[in-house]
């Protein structure tokens, strides 16, 4: 995964440069311009820094820390460790990811898709975060149609939490011969598997039959 790094610049109303208190989730959100690039909304975000007032009379706050692309690119705004203007109350402890869309409708595209998985598992990874309860929408905060499409079809929702789930790779212990031993798990269906070469040690042997296309286990 290759994160294009283009901070905005420190301004009040899309980078204040305050700290995150923690990281308790990822908000996702759809960038609400069909067809609109990654470096067109990165550019939009740097473009609040002089102050854009809406019909309200009001000044707009705008950002978030990750845009992923049309192409699967992905552009980091705002660093992981400072607060974006994303989600209203979940700002000062959620990390926001704005996703682009090739129309109205608001579903991502294949690639945009898996760019955002990809980004998903790396972030949850880093925090411990579970894809199943710590990914929510900008609507779950406020109601907002953001993002849309996964607004109104919560079974595309629930696949893309479970299809970042599938793929998440974290460690857990376990006692293996008599020894406590840490390995690398992925988590599939609420069941924890482990790659077999990581149970080898000095009393067990493992390999790979390439004739008969088979894993070997042997005991020493």
């Amino acid at each position: 995964m290759q994160i294009i790094k283009k901070y905005l610049t420190i301004n009040s109303y899309s980078r204040p440069g305050n700290k995150l208190k923690c990281v308790k989730g990822i908000v996702i959100h759809w960038v609400g311009n069909a067809a609109s690039t990654a470096e067109a909304n990165r550019n939009y975000f740097e473009g609040l820094k002089s102050g854009q007032k809406m019909s309200n009379g009001r000044y707009r706050y705008a950002s978030s820390h990750y845009i992923v692309g049309l192409e699967g690119e992905i552009i980091s705004c705002v660093p992981e460790d400072e607060i974006a203007y994303h989600a209203s109350q979940v700002n000062e402890d959620h990390i926001g990811i704005e996703v682009c869309h090739p129309d109205w409708n608001g579903k991502f595209s294949p690639v945009t898709y898996q760019a955002l998985i990809t980004l998903i598992i790396d972030i949850c990874n880093r925090y411990n975060l579970n894809p199943l309860r710590d990914v929510i929408r900008h609507y779950d905060v406020t109601g907002k149609d953001c993002p849309r499409y996964y607004v109104k079809n919560i079974e595309a929702w629930e696949q893309l939490k479970q299809d970042a789930n599938k793929k998440l790779v974290s460690t857990i212990k376990i006692i293996l011969n008599n020894v406590e031993k840490e390995v690398e798990t992925v988590n599939i269906d609420g069941f924890n598997f482990v790659k077999l070469r990581d149970l080898a040690d000095d009393k067990i042997e493992v390999g790979y039959d390439k004739q008969e296309k088979l894993p070997i286990i042997k005991v020493k």
